[in-house]
């Protein structure tokens, strides 16, 4: 198992720029014609155990984990977790595209936002967008794509602090939304 586990550990590290080794003629094909490698529930690795259900699930599912905790809840954690490598570790082994479920906690009085499936992360947002800046920092050449949904608890005003984060985090490494999403290349946005 260990040798297994250094074997992926080292591959992880072998993709993290295949951008930049890209045929020149591909440069100019807009990004939505390219077949990205992506990560479903990317935060999954980083699921709080002792989360309790996310208020979207069934409240059927709620209340049984309210009342059977020790048979239910490990079983909802094997179902919602779907990665094991860090977002490090996914843009090293050549992810692209990043499937982010965003919430906010419920009772929660900050302005932390969390993933989620089916229960909250225990990394926050903001913090993990950090960790993709400076990955796109020391990969000049790659572009990532956030696909950011769910928003469950977000208020207004949480989704414009989300959207604030984003912002003030990746600025000049945004894509230029003045372009149609139809002709965005990887040249463009070198």
């Amino acid at each position: 198992m260990e040798a297994t586990s250094k074997k992926s550990s080292h591959l992880c590290h072998e993709n993290g720029d295949w951008m930049s080794h890209l045929p020149e003629n591909l440069w100019d094909v807009p990004l939505h014609n390219l077949s990205l490698p992506g990560s479903h529930d990317a935060m999954t690795y980083c699921l709080d155990k002792n989360s309790d259900v996310s208020v979207n699930e069934s409240k059927l599912l709620q209340v049984t984990d309210k009342c059977m905790p020790c048979i239910v809840h490990p079983i909802i954690m094997k179902w919602s977790i779907t990665q094991e490598l860090s977002v490090s570790e996914q843009l090293d082994a050549g992810i692209r595209y990043l499937d982010f479920r965003i919430a906010h906690k419920p009772n929660d009085s900050s302005v932390n936002l969390y993933f989620v499936h089916m229960v909250y992360t225990t990394a926050v947002v903001e913090d993990i967008l950090w960790e993709i800046l400076k990955w796109l920092q020391a990969h000049p050449q790659e572009v990532v794509i956030l696909a950011c949904r769910n928003f469950d608890g977000l208020t207004k005003e949480l989704h414009n602090h989300l959207i604030s984060c984003i912002k003030n985090i990746f600025h000049s490494k945004l894509c230029p939304k003045d372009v149609s999403a139809d002709i965005i290349s990887f040249r463009m946005i070198q």
